[in-house]
């Protein structure tokens, strides 16, 4: 009698929540049990150990609460054993007993907890595959899926037959290169009738298979009133396919509009932080503020510490900044943010093999990322290590489909090669330029600069004419046209240009310099005229907080500076 009033009193505080009284009960009342053996039966003391651990684990010991986990799953056993060679009947029968499945789930809940995930994986295999419910098989997939890819297709695909509507399995199935037709057609009986759920997973589709801009199309049919207007979690998606794009000032403008419609929200605060840090945008310096949580330490999730972090680069406290990137990584060792974050700060304090590792870290859970290539490269360079980087670059080239900034990354490398050949330098920049329409990267300046070198004057006059026709004229186009022109002995086209990129950036200190150097057919009297209207215009213009042309007047001499390498986007 009396155990079965414990029994029902330990259920009572369990449905109330009440773990901590638990947790002395049931201390107490397993040290009765040691002393007095027929205190309670053994499915009394089956029942007392799981309420224990449960409530072991619920309070957050989850050390002890897998130990008394793998007790109960043995003493279940012994019930069982037991049930099977006597006649006699127990009070419960085993039917009704907790199943050893669950038990071995909470057992790998345990695991996972405490960063075992061989162990993890362990536990659930020891379930035949009959008796394993979409939960394990979740579980499983989500193991399996680092290294064992066949077997977690598997696992999802089970998990999506008996649940349709589970998100997160069709798109780790995507992931794993599953297309969009076979997981829709495992999930026929909702997709048919849910018409976004259906699109969800053509974008989704499209984005895994790295076409981002029909993914982007997509996202924005779904971004409409009556579908998913102002969801979040659509607006990080195309968000991410404009970061994969190196359209980066657009991903910002996504992320911020989700983090306006959930100040809470985590999805995506990684990534905001790392584009604000290096958008070279020092009014981003209140955004980056205003990612940081207010909440405990102790409740911060990996985005919150990389957000932090990525405000602490800002200031340039690197040592911090390496902390919370650290931080990031213990709670998740597959935050490709934490990562980078640890990467750049170890950059800036120039522990290039550090950095390097780290990028390479981030490289393998994420190759299709533009600015994990670029920051390689630039470890690999001011290392000396040319081999490295040329192969980098070569690797940036076929993950990102050859794209303008890939192709960028792959001849500053080439330039400064010794031994490279200028004729190849040439073709790649002369592919980037054909494909960077809008002017998106340094393509343009890189190979002006070659030409120049080359003294192939009249070629790069041509090409540049044919850049500001399309393309939003820029002070350091004009700054170049000039150089080309002065060399040409066409002082007049030569002035004209670099009054113009003066107009553009008064702080251009090439064009300035050219303008003083050029020939004297040009009046000094129509210098003094521009140089007055300069000054103005110069003054005006320093009265801002920030000078934000500084990336397009590049004043040191190229191709020879090492910070050619840093040709942003």
């Amino acid at each position: 009698m009396a155990a079965t009033s414990i029994i029902n009193q330990l259920k009572l505080l369990h449905d109330q929540e009440l773990y901590t009284d638990i947790i002395k009960v049931c201390d107490l009342v397993l040290t009765v049990i040691d002393q007095k053996s027929n205190y309670l039966t053994l499915v009394g003391k089956f029942q007392v150990t799981l309420y224990y651990a449960n409530a072991l684990y619920h309070t957050h010991q989850i050390l002890q609460a897998e130990n008394l986990y793998r007790q109960g799953l043995h003493i279940r056993k012994t019930i069982i054993n037991r049930s099977k060679n006597s006649n006699t009947k127990l009070a419960v029968e085993p039917s009704n007993l907790t199943s050893d499945i669950e038990i071995k789930y909470k057992i790998y809940s345990c695991c996972m907890a405490l960063k075992q995930r061989k162990a993890a994986g362990e536990i659930l295999q020891t379930i035949p595959a009959r008796q394993r419910t979409p939960k394990i098989n979740m579980a499983l997939g989500n193991i399996y899926k680092s290294g064992m890819e066949r077997s977690a297709i598997t696992c999802f695909k089970e998990v999506l037959r008996e649940c349709p509507l589970a998100i997160e399995a069709m798109e780790n199935l995507l992931k794993l290169g599953i297309n969009g037709i076979e997981v829709n057609s495992l999930a026929v009986t909702v997709t048919s009738e849910i018409n976004w759920l259906r699109m969800w997973i053509k974008a989704q589709s499209y984005l895994h298979t790295k076409d981002y801009q029909h993914a982007l199309e997509t996202y924005r049919g779904l971004d409409t009133h009556g579908l998913l207007k102002d969801n979040t979690y659509l607006a990080v998606s195309m968000a991410y396919c404009h970061h994969y794009m190196c359209e980066d000032k657009k991903a910002i403008t996504q992320l911020q509009r989700a983090i306006r419609l959930d100040p809470n929200l985590t999805f995506g605060r990684d990534l905001l932080s790392t584009l604000l840090v290096h958008s070279d945008n020092k009014e981003y310096q209140c955004d980056l503020e205003n990612l940081t949580s207010k909440l405990e330490p102790s409740l911060w999730s990996p985005e919150h510490w990389v957000a932090l972090g990525n405000l602490m680069l800002f200031h340039k406290k690197y040592d911090k900044a390496t902390y919370f990137g650290q931080q990031a990584c213990v709670m998740d060792s597959r935050n490709v943010e934490a990562l980078f974050l640890k990467a750049n700060a170890l950059f800036q304090v120039k522990k290039y093999q550090e950095a390097a590792v780290h990028c390479t870290e981030a490289l393998r859970i994420c190759p299709f990322r533009y600015d994990l290539h670029k920051r390689l490269v630039e470890c690999y360079l001011h290392s000396n290590r040319l081999r490295e980087a040329e192969s980098v670059a070569l690797a940036a080239c076929k993950e990102l489909n050859n794209s303008p900034q890939a192709y960028c990354l792959h001849a500053s490398c080439l330039l400064k090669d010794p031994v490279a050949s200028i004729r190849n330098v040439r073709r790649i920049l002369e592919k980037a330029c054909a494909q960077d329409k809008n002017g998106n990267t340094n393509a343009v300046y890189m190979l002006t600069e070659l030409l120049i070198r080359e003294q192939q004057y009249e070629q790069a006059v041509k090409m540049l004419t044919k850049v500001l026709e399309t393309q939003t004229p820029t002070s350091r186009l004009h700054q170049l046209l000039g150089e080309c022109y002065a060399n040409l002995q066409k002082d007049e086209d030569a002035f004209n240009h670099y009054t113009v990129a003066l107009r553009l950036d008064p702080q251009n200190q090439r064009a300035t310099e050219g303008l003083n150097n050029i020939g004297t057919s040009v009046s000094v009297s129509k210098k003094d005229v521009f140089y007055s209207c300069a000054d103005e215009s110069c003054s005006s213009r320093r009265t801002n907080s920030d000078h934000e042309a500084d990336a397009e007047s590049d004043t040191d001499l190229w191709p020879g500076s090492v910070d050619m390498v840093n040709f942003d986007t």
